[in-house]
């Protein structure tokens, strides 16, 4: 489990680094008013000038994982840059850095990493409140059959980690694929040491590929970490 810093709009949560990159968190403001001067003027110029035009909750999560991209930045020596959606919404960056963005009502993250032919992705979802009808839609036939088989209150918090492991995945393997990639696609393992297992399934038979997954928690949340390598098939 993380320790968060103390809460205040827009201000660093965490900073930490992970097998797969560095982590950080920023705390973003309740509610959905525009995002005020100090927070904009934080951003690169181009990030402002996108930002505005986003309204709503989607400002004020898109200004929070930039934020965040920018607590890592100096550390990993990435030169700060604007960081903007591409057409598949994933942020870009420079060549040899990959990166993820995930975020929730009052948390955004951003994990950063070096690396080429590499694809990492990041998911936070809430475990306080099930969610009716998410294992039926996110689960193969095989991963039910596990989840249901558990005491009734755990079965929500593994099918939790299994989502949003399968979010880190899509986001992770979608630079390889440029797909939509549905959640039968991918069985999820959990272990009990936060070390997962991805067993693939995809539909258009691509691959082969290395997963990587793990998953941790921030309070009552699950975060979730994926990284994908493209198999080498060589003798």
């Amino acid at each position: 489990m993380f320790p968060v810093l103390p809460y205040a709009p827009f201000a660093p949560a965490f900073r930490v680094a992970l097998p797969f990159g560095l982590l950080a968190g920023v705390h973003l403001p309740p509610g959905s008013d525009p995002v005020g001067h100090p927070a904009m003027v934080r951003l690169h110029p181009d990030e402002r000038d996108f930002a505005r035009t986003l309204g709503g909750f989607r400002q004020v999560q898109f200004v929070g994982g930039r934020l965040a991209l920018g607590e890592l930045a100096n550390e990993l020596g990435l030169r700060r840059g604007p960081v903007l959606p591409n057409a598949h919404g994933a942020p870009t960056l420079p060549a040899g850095f990959v990166a993820s963005i995930s975020h929730k009502r009052d948390l955004a993250v951003a994990l950063v990493a070096r690396g080429h032919e590499v694809g990492i992705g990041v998911d936070i979802e809430d475990t306080d409140r099930e969610r009716p009808g998410v294992a039926a839609r996110v689960l193969r036939a095989e991963e039910l059959a596990v989840v249901q088989a558990l005491p009734r209150d755990r079965q929500w918090v593994e099918t939790a980690i299994r989502f949003s492991v399968k979010e880190s995945v899509y986001k992770a393997l979608h630079p390889f694929l440029l797909r939509y990639i549905g959640f039968g696609e991918v069985a999820v393992w959990p272990g009990l040491d936060g070390i997962d297992r991805v067993e693939p399934f995809l539909r258009g038979m691509e691959g082969p590929f290395k997963f990587e997954a793990r998953h941790a928690w921030i309070g009552d949340r699950v975060l979730s970490m994926v990284r994908v390598r493209a198999a080498c098939t060589a003798p």
